[in-house]
């Protein structure tokens, strides 16, 4: 009898020890289960974030101007950049009224030369020792490094202009001659080419236009971020191709260094924000009637300096000027440039290119021109 009892105690005892263990490891598989559900739900949201996130690269460094992408005006600093040295070799200044529709396009010479002021000079040099006061914007990248560079270009500019640049976009030279164009050939003024703007054409609503700028983020480089340039994306699409505006900066190049005339670029941009919505397209013929206006020009080397008429021709023509033709001045060599003008209007508007001109007055002009100039010695270019 106690034999019996101890047999079924023994039993009952194996059961229960059973029964236990087999809780535990049924308790242990749900905590296997539930680990694995977590890290499996872990990684499956980070893998949903990593494809619908991405890392601005404008929130990696410290900025050093104010990124302003506006609300209904935006002026964005567009850099052309050789993907291999980093130097800058074209800029265009796009300023978009979102309230008007209107898009211009100024474009500023790479080769731009600006006189840093003292002030600004002096902050500069914290950050980079090698910076000289007299900088080439082409030449930012040999000073600065990082994102960061193209925002001193625009503290520099900006300075220089007392106008008002919101934030910048670079891109590679490739990229940037997908986008712009120079107009009729000449390199003067950049258009937007035909490409981008079929591109935006087909864009049928804000939404496509938010696919279009975020299909050309990742091969771009700005300070704002692509949620900040989908801002805009409503008023873009209804921008006219046809009414697009584009300008040049109001300066002169000298031994390829192109001299900003700052108060004349400025009170461009400034007049361009005045401006209604435009209404038609941007006149083909101003070019022509300012060029009327202005004069034809034949220029005489009085200096026998080799070359100085073909460098005089080159400048005038880039500021518009019709150049009819160049040759040698016939006497003594001169030292005073003079110019001979059937109108005293036009040979004034011409002194600023020389250092101190005679300005004379004539019926005719045995050239046919309306504008005489007999370079003297004076006046050499180096």
């Amino acid at each position: 009898m106690a034999r019996n009892f101890c047999g079924r105690n023994s039993m009952k005892n194996r059961s229960i020890a059973q029964i236990i263990l087999i809780n535990f490891f049924k308790t242990i598989g749900v905590i296997v289960l539930l680990l694995g559900v977590g890290v499996l739900s872990y990684y499956l949201t980070m893998l949903f974030l990593k494809q619908t996130q991405r890392v601005e690269r404008s929130t990696q460094y410290e900025h050093v101007i104010d990124v302003n992408p506006g609300s209904m005006e935006s002026s964005n600093l567009i850099y052309s950049y050789d993907k291999k040295s980093g130097k800058i070799d074209a800029m265009v200044l796009e300023l978009f009224d979102a309230g008007t529709k209107n898009m211009t396009y100024v474009t500023i010479p790479a080769s731009t030369q600006i006189t840093i002021s003292a002030k600004t000079y002096n902050d500069l040099l914290k950050k980079s020792s090698k910076l000289p006061q007299v900088i080439t914007m082409s030449e930012i990248s040999s000073y600065f490094e990082g994102d960061v560079k193209y925002e001193y270009g625009i503290l520099i500019l900006q300075e220089e202009l007392k106008a008002d640049i919101g934030y910048f976009t670079a891109m590679t030279s490739d990229e940037f001659n997908k986008c712009f164009e120079w107009e009729n050939g000449k390199k003067k003024k950049l258009c937007p080419t035909k490409q981008l703007l079929d591109e935006a054409a087909k864009c049928s609503d804000e939404s496509d236009m938010n696919d279009l700028i975020e299909s050309k983020w990742d091969s771009l480089i700005s300070d704002v971020t692509l949620s900040q340039k989908q801002h805009y994306s409503k008023e873009l699409k209804q921008v006219n191709r046809e009414y697009i505006h584009t300008y040049c900066a109001k300066g002169q190049t000298f031994n390829k260094k192109f001299k900003l005339d700052k108060t004349k670029t400025a009170k461009m941009i400034e007049k361009i924000w005045e401006k209604k919505a435009y209404q038609s397209a941007q006149n083909s013929t101003s070019s022509t009637s300012s060029t009327e206006n202005k004069g034809t020009v034949w220029i005489y080397n009085g200096s026998k300096i080799t070359g100085l008429a073909a460098k005089y021709q080159k400048i005038l023509q880039e500021d518009g000027y019709e150049v009819k033709g160049v040759g040698n001045a016939t006497g003594n060599i001169r030292s005073q440039t003079v110019i001979y003008a059937t109108k005293k209007k036009k040979a004034n508007a011409l002194k600023k290119y020389f250092k101190n001109p005679l300005i004379q007055t004539a019926d005719n002009m045995s050239s046919g021109a309306s504008i005489e100039i007999v370079l003297g010695t004076d006046d050499d270019i180096q």
